[in-house]
């Protein structure tokens, strides 16, 4: 056993391919060093109901920019010639342009019945209804943060992940502070959503400058063929992994709106201020391994072997950053944030099994999307789905700590299930 783990050992430090993910997940580290230092200051200059509202308006934001590319620049890894790659990035970003610009036109058209909308619900504070930036920052959000996609997902093909983990840092470098410098103006009841687009547009720019370059390769005659075959080619990517990306969207995020409807925006406010904490982190951490392990698998002579090695290194890294939030003390989160904020320890252990699970998968299920059988994908999402609607029909007169419970253990259950089916995915793709 102890020779095992000396070996694995070994391949963690002379493989490239692991320090790639650590290198990208170092800057990772540094961007969320930032916030979190920042976020005494936060948390005593918005309120629950400020981030209530944020989590629910950055939630909208996340599932519109991720649909409206089509998922096509996960496509952008595979293409044998960069010039392919490059086109299917300008598909992307014309098909997230397109659609951004429908959406400003229906919200700036549909301005008042939108508003009357929100106000008869009675969940938005009246401070965030009468600024109509409210309404025009959503496409805003959406452009910048599918156009930060597109950029990431073109670099991880260059396997520039000096340039992508300088990019977390210089969101986070430009973000949190300008939410804070934004409380002290008129802004200030969209301070923490300007803050999060100010610090994608800024991290995008660092990101443009090698795609341009080759865009500029692009044979210019035969460009409408090219873009028919691309998309014939990876049809699978707008087929099935569009609709799993918002119903796996969907299901990860509606714990959001039901913490809306039955409990209120404070509520929501404390989770969303848990995930950031946790979450969010431990997601973006998993993304960076997951983008280089996804970049391997098509590079790699035996790619069963690279993924049970970074299963059994997810694992470890999973244990190591999850496990110390049980022994932290709720006393230190008043400490750190506010009297307001007692409740986001107990949220943190409590979705914590759920979190740790799903860091693993995370990582590993893009080698669905590589043996191309997003089919699978698309089925275990809907049953996910399913089974989470299904769970928060009957959780109505719960507490909030026996709702999240019930999720966390289902959910858990789930992303075992879809590790399983990652891997005989991969290993039936590879024997044929």
């Amino acid at each position: 056993m102890m020779q095992f783990f000396r070996h694995i050992y070994r391949e963690v430090i002379n493989s490239q391919y692991f320090k790639n993910m650590f290198l990208l997940t170092s800057g990772v580290g540094v961007s969320q060093l930032i916030p979190f230092l920042l976020l005494p200051i936060l948390t005593r200059f918005f309120s629950p109901v400020d981030f209530g509202f944020f989590a629910l308006f950055m939630a909208i934001i996340q599932l519109l920019s991720t649909s409206m590319t089509f998922r096509l620049e996960m496509a952008v890894v595979l293409p044998k010639k960069n010039t392919d790659a490059a086109l299917l990035c300008i598909i992307s970003l014309i098909c997230l342009m397109m659609l951004s610009l429908v959406s400003f036109c229906v919200l700036f058209l549909g301005q008042q019945y939108f508003f009357n909308i929100l106000s008869e619900g009675g969940y938005f504070n009246q401070s965030y209804l009468i600024n109509p930036l409210i309404l025009y920052l959503l496409p805003l959000g959406v452009f910048l943060l599918g156009f930060y996609n597109i950029l990431y997902s073109w670099n991880n093909r260059l396997e520039l992940y000096k340039k992508m983990s300088y990019s977390h840092i210089i969101h986070s470098i430009f973000s949190t502070p300008s939410s804070i410098l934004l409380y002290f103006s008129a802004l200030q009841p969209v301070g923490l959503i300007l803050g999060q687009l100010i610090g994608r547009l800024f991290a995008s720019f660092l990101l443009l400058k090698d795609l341009i370059y080759h865009i500029r390769l692009i044979p210019s005659h035969n460009i409408i063929n090219n873009s028919k075959s691309l998309l014939m080619d990876y049809r699978k990517f707008i087929i099935f992994e569009t609709p799993h990306t918002i119903l796996n969207f969907i299901s990860n995020k509606i714990i959001l709106g039901v913490f809306t409807a039955l409990f209120g925006l404070f509520t929501v406010g404390i989770f969303d201020l848990a995930d950031k904490i946790i979450a969010k982190p431990l997601g973006i951490i998993s993304n960076s391994f997951k983008t280089v392990f996804y970049k391997r698998l098509t590079t790699a002579k035996d790619q069963l072997n690279i993924f049970k090695k970074s299963v059994f290194l997810m694992t470890v890294v999973s244990f190591f950053l999850v496990i110390p939030f049980y022994f932290i003390p709720d006393s230190f989160f008043i400490f750190l944030l506010g009297e307001s904020w007692v409740d986001v320890g107990d949220y943190i252990k409590l979705i914590c099994p759920l979190l740790l699970v799903r860091f693993i998968t995370n990582v590993i299920s893009p080698s669905i999307a590589y043996s191309l059988q997003n089919q699978y994908l698309f089925i275990w999402q809907v049953i996910y789905f399913i089974i989470i609607i299904a769970l928060f029909w009957f959780i109505r007169g719960m507490s909030v700590n026996e709702v999240l419970i019930i999720y966390a253990f289902f959910g858990a259950l789930m992303y075992l299930v879809l590790g399983l089916v990652s891997y005989l995915v991969l290993k039936k793709y590879i024997s044929n």
